[in-house]
């Protein structure tokens, strides 16, 4: 403590010839100075433990948002471009007697996808440049996003004459980039994993958890308020054993190359979830579909992302 004088004893025991007795020789020396150098060092030592692991932190989320922003670019793009693609491949093969209303619903879908790819890109770039992830946070209609989702996935939903039913969502405070990242994927997959046999059917709803609920789920903040979104499907499924492996990053249950896939989505939709607070989990039975329960708090923490 400051103020403390530190005194190092020092004792050794000399024979004096001319009383012919043994002695004892005591040596104080004032080690104050070193003890505050050795005590400071330490503090410093400490300090740049903590300031490692924090910029080791930083690094991992950097990293984990790199891999958002990289499977992105090259995931979320690929609807609003195929539509735009599909529909001008079928512009060209009208011919001049065609119905002009035809041909301007064709140009405001092209429009449209346009504009949505333009904005996909406007909000990742947005994403990527910022330092503090909370700057983005704002209230989000959940509503918003799926209807924005379900737009991109128009042709793909026509293609398997999937029915999709939107419940009432909730609005929460989140960066509209991600929640469109995370249901993106959840609904890619339930579309993809449909039965050859029947169209897909995917239904979503949400709501509230009460306290006791949220007691039964130990990941979760006791003093937030959450909310449960939950994506059910009649797809292919999935063995119940496999539940935890499937949000593993590179981990693909399906061997079937008809199913195409790389293992990331729904390891990336885990690290969003668990970014925000969350939950995610997933119950499946064989050739009978799969549901998934996303669970994400209305308001976030100060200083928490």
């Amino acid at each position: 403590p400051l103020g403390e004088c530190v005194l190092l004893l020092n004792a050794r025991l000399i024979f004096a010839e001319k009383i012919k007795e043994q002695l004892i020789l005591l040596a104080f020396s004032d080690i104050t100075e070193r003890k505050l150098s050795e005590h400071r060092k330490k503090e410093l030592a400490e300090e740049l433990e903590v300031k490692v692991k924090t910029r080791t932190q930083q690094l991992e989320q950097t990293n984990i948002l790199l891999d958002q922003y990289t499977y992105t670019a090259s995931h979320e793009f690929q609807e609003p471009l195929r539509k735009i693609i599909t529909i001008s491949n079928l512009l060209k093969d009208i011919d001049n007697k065609s119905d002009p209303e035809e041909v301007k619903e064709y140009l405001n879908k092209i429009e449209g996808a346009s504009v949505r790819m333009r904005k996909l890109i406007h909000d990742m770039l947005n994403f990527a440049s910022v330092k503090n992830i909370e700057t983005l946070l704002v209230e989000t209609d959940l509503n918003e996003i799926f209807k924005n989702i379900l737009f991109d996935f128009e042709l793909l939903i026509e293609e398997k004459n999937a029915k999709i039913i939107v419940g009432k969502l909730p609005k929460i405070e989140a960066v509209p980039f991600q929640m469109n990242q995370l249901f993106y994927d959840l609904i890619s997959n339930a579309l993809k994993f449909s039965k050859k046999s029947s169209p897909p059917v995917i239904e979503i709803s949400a709501h509230k958890l009460t306290k006791e609920e949220m007691k039964l789920n130990p990941v979760l903040n006791q003093n937030l308020i959450y909310n449960e979104i939950i994506i059910n499907d009649n797809g292919i499924g999935f063995d119940q054993k496999y539940a935890r492996q499937i949000f593993i990053m590179f981990q693909r249950l399906v061997t079937d190359s008809t199913y195409a896939g790389t293992g990331i989505g729904l390891a990336m939709c885990k690290k969003i979830v668990q970014t925000y607070h969350g939950d995610i989990f997933a119950k499946g039975t064989e050739n009978i579909g799969a549901t998934f329960h996303v669970i994400l708090p209305t308001q976030q923490p100060k200083n928490s992302l």
